[in-house]
Order: structure tokens, then C-alpha cells, then sequence
């Protein structure tokens, strides 16, 4: 036997590096969140840093004006160039530069069942998964089954896959300030839904949450 082959055979069997081994993110390393807004949060506690930045007045609860006034704080990163619009040019950085994620394929194990994606429907399809059974064979009532989350709805609190477009309310392609505002009462009363005009990280809906960022 030649001298290097036991040599050989003793590397082939010795385990990996632990920087080649697989295993689980690095801790601190947390996941992506999607505000109800389309706002990316990709370190810390996405939601609770999302949560303690609007709750202005820091009484734990989000009133519909603290939660509309943060969405209108977005709208103006969206609107790079100030014109009271966001266009196809602005939507196309906020997919592309922004939040990228939202427009990636999903995989097993990401961010909830569905695939990658997205279309235009309107938001109240978007944001909310149906409670009303579904048909099953024969056309009788089945059990319930929750939207597939798709695009944004995989990272964030309302099944949304695309926050800008699900605010074209007219569908022109353009999402005026106002579009955004009636977008954002929208929202909030979906999240909302126990009707008390407050949101509490108690009662909110837990996201998803996809892989964390590379």
C-alpha cells in the first residue's frame, strides 16, 4: 500500500471545519420583518423595533393616527423626488433596492406555505385570510385553510405581497398620498380586530418571519 493512502483515507473521514459544518444563524442574527407599510427591518426584533418607533407617545399602544403617521414617514422615502407620487420608477427601487425579498422565490421551511411572487388584487384579498370554509369535494364546506403568503406577506403581519401596488387603490400605476393614507386605515383596521381603535404587541398577529437576510 502506497504511504500516502492511509493519510488520504484518514482526511476523507475526518469531519468538516465547523465553519463548513450547516446549522443555524449565528445568534443575534435575527429575521427580516415587512412593516404593514413595506418598511424592511433586518436587525434586532423587526417587529418590536417597527412597534416602539411608532408608538410615539410610548404608552405601549398604537392609535390609528400614530400608525398612519408612520406610514406616511415611508411614504416619503418611497417618493424620492418629493412630487406627491409614487411611479413605476419609485416602486421599481423599492423591489429592487428596498426590499428586495419580497420579490424572491420561497423554499421549504420560509416564511410560511405559498410560493414567490405576486399579483395585483385588491388589498382587502390580500391582507386577510379568509375564515369562511372553502368547498371541498362535491361542493360541500370544508375546513378553513389560510391564504398562501406570497412576496411581503411572508415577513410581515398582513398577508400583503406587495404593500405599494396594494395601494393603488385606482390601479394607475401611481400611489398618490392620500392612496397611502386610505391604505394605511385600512391596515390598521384589519389589525385591529377587536375593534378598540389600539394595537398592542399582545394582540398583533405573530409574522411569518422568513430566513434571516444574507
Amino acid at each position: 500500500m502506497p504511504r500516502r493512502l492511509p493519510l488520504l483515507i484518514a482526511l476523507a473521514l475526518s469531519p468538516l471545519p465547523a465553519a463548513a459544518q450547516p446549522g443555524p444563524p449565528p445568534e443575534g442574527m435575527e429575521r427580516l420583518f415587512i412593516s404593514p407599510a413595506g418598511e424592511p427591518f433586518r436587525s434586532g426584533g423587526g417587529l418590536e423595533a417597527w412597534f416602539a418607533r411608532a408608538d410615539t407617545d410610548h404608552d405601549g399602544a398604537l392609535t390609528l393616527a400614530e400608525f398612519r403617521a408612520d406610514a406616511m414617514a415611508f411614504y416619503k422615502v418611497l417618493d424620492a423626488n418629493a412630487d406627491g407620487r409614487i411611479d413605476g420608477f419609485e416602486n421599481q427601487a423599492y423591489e429592487t433596492r428596498i426590499a428586495p425579498e419580497i420579490t424572491r422565490m420561497s423554499f421549504a421551511g420560509e416564511g410560511g406555505p405559498g410560493g414567490g411572487g405576486f399579483h395585483r388584487r385588491p388589498m382587502g384579498d390580500e391582507t386577510e385570510a379568509s375564515n369562511i370554509p372553502r368547498p371541498g369535494p362535491g361542493g360541500r364546506g370544508g375546513p378553513a385553510r389560510a391564504a398562501p403568503r406570497e412576496g411581503a406577506g411572508r415577513y410581515g403581519l398582513l398577508n400583503e405581497p406587495q404593500p405599494v401596488r396594494g395601494a393603488d387603490a385606482d390601479l394607475d400605476w401611481k400611489v398618490t398620498a392620500e392612496e397611502w393614507a386610505k391604505a394605511a386605515s385600512k391596515r390598521f383596521a384589519i389589525l385591529d380586530a377587536d375593534g378598540d381603535g389600539r394595537l398592542t404587541l399582545a394582540t398583533l398577529p405573530r409574522p411569518p418571519m422568513g430566513p434571516p437576510p444574507r
